[in-house]
């Protein structure tokens, strides 16, 4: 089928897409780290409030020059309206090697989809696994949560897996909605206390070395939000 419009034209209808699409990105990823600073800027500990507002952009520009060099000119270009943001780039081999040595001196993240995919699962074994980890993926005008983890068929029936990403999955959700208000951000924030406390004193699935049922986990946070919210 001729649709009248040259290879050339489509190259160049792909490349301006794209174009967007990272500086909507990287905008999402400097918004972000301006909220986490204001929310560090309340923390009773010192050493919360004294860490710095910084954006990593992760990249292999030496290598992929064409796609992820207009990645990093995209990231790059929006961090100059953030400028009480700290910036630094990175490259993504070093910076799983740096994020599994030093995972605290970072703040905000922004890569490309595949080497977020492959930084999100390394930082994930830091903190428990796949198991805990959530995610959402942003978009101007959609949010879509899920977590961190994919299927995982040598387990499927057995009533084993660990709900904790979906339930915080669930958290993320509350708070991305639009519109949420603060009712919604008190519960998300139930959430995460709840997980945190039944992680700390159980029960627990058997990739953390426990023995609990999908459901048995299920229902501890529950009941452990329902507390939490019930004077809200």
């Amino acid at each position: 089928m001729d649709l009248g419009v040259t290879n050339e034209q489509q190259r160049v209808r792909v490349c301006v897409a794209s174009h967007a699409t990272m500086l909507s990105g990287g905008w999402q990823a400097f918004e972000q780290a301006v909220k986490r600073a204001a929310a560090r800027a309340t923390s009773n500990d010192p050493a919360i409030r004294s860490k710095r507002a910084l954006v990593t952009v992760v990249h292999k520009s030496n290598v992929m020059s064409l796609t992820d060099g207009m990645f990093r000119e995209s990231a790059l270009a929006v961090a100059k309206e953030f400028p009480q943001i700290a910036v630094e780039e990175q490259l993504v081999d070093s910076m799983v090697y740096k994020m599994i040595l030093d995972p605290q001196r970072y703040d905000v993240v922004v890569a490309p989809n595949l080497y977020g995919d492959i930084l999100s699962d390394a930082a994930a074994a830091l903190v428990g696994g796949l198991g805990v980890a959530p995610s959402a993926n942003k978009g101007p005008r959609f949010t879509m949560v899920e977590p961190v983890h994919g299927s995982a068929p040598d387990i499927a029936g057995k009533g084993i897996a660990n709900p904790i990403a979906t339930l915080r999955a669930v958290g993320l959700l509350l708070e991305n909605l639009p519109n949420a208000g603060p009712h919604l951000a008190k519960i998300s924030a139930a959430i995460e206390q709840a997980v945190f406390a039944s992680l700390q004193s159980g029960p627990r699935t058997p990739d953390l070395g426990g023995k609990a049922t999908t459901k048995e986990v299920t229902q501890d946070v529950i009941s452990r939000v329902r507390d939490l919210i019930k004077h809200l």
